[in-house]
């Protein structure tokens, strides 16, 4: 499958379709959750993963997982770990911005917004230096603002000059195992929109100037990505074999090519994960 057919925001899912996989170091922690790390250091195998260079981690949980409060709180602090890693030292005397993206409004797309909620905003109780100060926004979607993810974070970036940036967002994934299960952290930034065929603006440390770190979920499957895949693992399981060209064709002629689906348990999923993000934020900067 061609690179182009590949909808994804999860770069481990993007590395192992273009035959780099290998590059992914696997470690396998507590409760059954497995870290793969994977850093893209080099521009040719930035074209053929089609990622952006960076450090990627994500954590990928079995459902098990949220089923008791220790086991979420140790994957809390999984993540609370890599940030502390990714982000390195940060200034108390200037603050953290965490910006939601997303759109509210859809349950899915609402990661961002209720992520945000649940962040402890502790700038403006702060009269001394001894804690780290903590700022929060979303940035809604350009349908309702009229501007770009991108232009708000950069103009919010540029006036309170923080030392480092969150962006949270929710991703789409091609594999139904890592629907609201699997948690990416990465220092490369994001694209709005980029997993599911509506590319915006990228928001990452060239744009804003300070280091930023992207987190997301995966809450959105590509129709056109799980029914090809399915096909493809099915017909080799067979032995029966397809024919990848037509396939392709068929998917477009049957206008999946943008259609993505979320679970019946969507609302759970995005409680749930948010729930773990704005818990990993607080215990960092708390």
């Amino acid at each position: 499958m061609k690179n182009s057919d590949f909808v994804t925001d999860m770069a481990i899912e993007a590395a192992e379709a273009g035959g780099l996989g290998e590059l992914s170091k696997t470690t396998e922690l507590s409760y059954g959750i497995v870290q793969r790390y994977l850093n893209i250091k080099s521009t040719e195998h930035s074209k053929r993963i089609g990622r952006e260079r960076g450090v990627y981690i994500t954590y990928d949980c079995p459902l098990t997982v949220f089923d008791t409060e220790r086991a979420i709180n140790t994957l809390t602090g999984y993540i609370s770990s890599a940030l502390k890693g990714l982000i390195g030292t940060v200034r108390k005397s200037t603050p953290v911005l965490v910006i939601g993206l997303g759109n509210g409004g859809i349950i899915a797309d609402a990661l961002g917004e209720r992520t945000v909620e649940g962040v402890n905003v502790t700038k403006q109780y702060l009269q001394s230096y001894s804690k780290q100060h903590v700022c929060a926004m979303t940035t809604g979607v350009f349908g309702t603002t009229g501007m770009q993810s991108a232009d708000i974070a950069s103009a919010v970036t540029e006036k309170i000059k923080p030392c480092a940036v969150i962006l949270v967002d929710s991703l789409a994934t091609s594999s139904v195992s890592r629907v609201g299960t699997s948690f990416q952290i990465s220092t490369a930034g994001i694209s709005p929109g980029g997993g599911v065929g509506q590319d915006k603006e990228r928001i990452d440390r060239n744009v804003l100037g300070v280091p930023t770190i992207a987190i997301g979920v995966p809450l959105m499957l590509s129709m056109r990505t799980a029914i090809y895949n399915f096909v493809k693992e099915y017909s080799e399981k067979s032995g029966s074999g397809v024919d990848e060209f037509r396939l392709r064709a068929e998917l477009v002629e049957k206008n999946l090519s943008n259609l993505v689906v979320a679970p019946k348990e969507i609302d759970y999923f995005v409680n749930t994960a948010a729930l773990v993000i704005s818990g990993a934020l607080n215990k960092t900067f708390g």
